[in-house]
């Protein structure tokens, strides 16, 4: 059997900024995407999905499949050349898991696609006997976003931890032990692609100060370590980014969170593109984490169970 898995991350500082070359502060976290690869049955290959919903499917191996829990695996055996299953291995039973990325069937925002694809071309790289690459699987994950993103996903995923992304690279850094946090779930699910394309145009058509403004303020939180007063000025200036822009980033969800947030004695930010998905709140007192906490529940929000992942992609192969 071969199986590899993926952390989720989040991006604390540095959304959109990255796409113009400034630093971000990116989080890989502890609900991991998986696929297991076993032996099938029977002559043909079988696809099975677990979190993102549909329905098992199976494929013959002088093909390569078509079935939506197999995207990432044709996409990277035909970027390697392959036209059949049938070129890289025996038929094989896959599947995939992503449904810590999930809640009531909603798609929670912290980076599913890029843990997947991770996880898969991973795998793939043992069962194909090459040597994996940042720069190859960045690469296939922006091919699948339509050339949209940094990569910073695909990064955390890749390195664990919290990372500094800049153009490209990942570099580890060290997160505060007095600076204590709680991921929470908006309540709304958001595409991704969408509002980068939206910011694109944006920014090819306006004045560009608030979004200079972000980038300066995020390489500033990279190079002297997150705190509550630069993460608060960091999220003012998001705040005008997105209203410059009508990115429609801090949602009412969000702006409720910052209220209940304010009244524990904490701060708190969207953390998606927009249009909803995950918030962060901060704080140097874990108590007021904590009754930011219940108050989120209480408010109908979900926090989330989640820790920093102190590891990036891993591979395991057993007899």
């Amino acid at each position: 059997m071969t199986y590899a898995s993926a952390p989720g991350k989040i991006v604390l500082w540095g959304e959109y900024a990255v796409l113009t070359g400034a630093a971000a502060g990116v989080m890989a976290l502890s609900n991991r995407a998986s696929i297991r690869m076993e032996p099938s049955a029977d002559k043909r290959w079988h696809f099975e999905s677990k979190g993102f919903f549909c329905e098992p499917a199976s494929c013959p191996s002088d093909e390569l499949p078509n079935s939506p829990q197999s995207t990432f695996l044709r996409l990277i055996l035909a970027h390697w050349g392959y036209r059949s299953l049938a070129e890289c291995s025996t038929p094989l039973h896959i599947t995939t898991d992503s449904s810590p990325f999930f809640a009531a069937n909603q798609k929670l925002g912290l980076g599913s696609s890029a843990a997947v694809c991770t996880a898969t071309y991973r795998a793939l790289c043992a069962l194909t006997r090459r040597s994996p690459a940042l720069s190859e699987v960045m690469a296939l994950h922006r091919d699948w976003q339509g050339g949209k993103g940094s990569g910073l996903d695909v990064a955390s995923a890749w390195h664990g931890g919290l990372i500094h992304f800049q153009q490209g690279l990942g570099t580890p850094a060290d997160w505060p032990e007095d600076l204590y946090w709680q991921v929470v779930w908006s309540g709304k699910s958001a595409k991704t692609t969408d509002h980068i394309t939206h910011f694109d145009q944006w920014r090819n058509q306006a004045d560009n100060t608030p979004l200079n403004h972000l980038g300066a303020l995020s390489n500033e939180i990279c190079e002297k370590g997150p705190n509550l007063p630069l993460l608060t000025e960091y999220c003012q200036t998001l705040k005008a980014l997105d209203e410059a822009a009508i990115l429609n980033i801090f949602t009412q969800e969000h702006a409720r969170l910052g209220k209940l947030a304010a009244a524990s004695g904490a701060l708190y930010k969207p953390c998606g593109a927009g249009g909803g998905d995950i918030g962060i709140a901060f704080s140097d007192d874990p108590h007021g984490i904590a009754a930011f906490r219940q108050q989120a529940a209480a408010s109908g929000f979900l926090p989330l169970d989640l820790e920093m992942a102190t590891n990036g992609v891993a591979f395991q192969q057993r007899q």
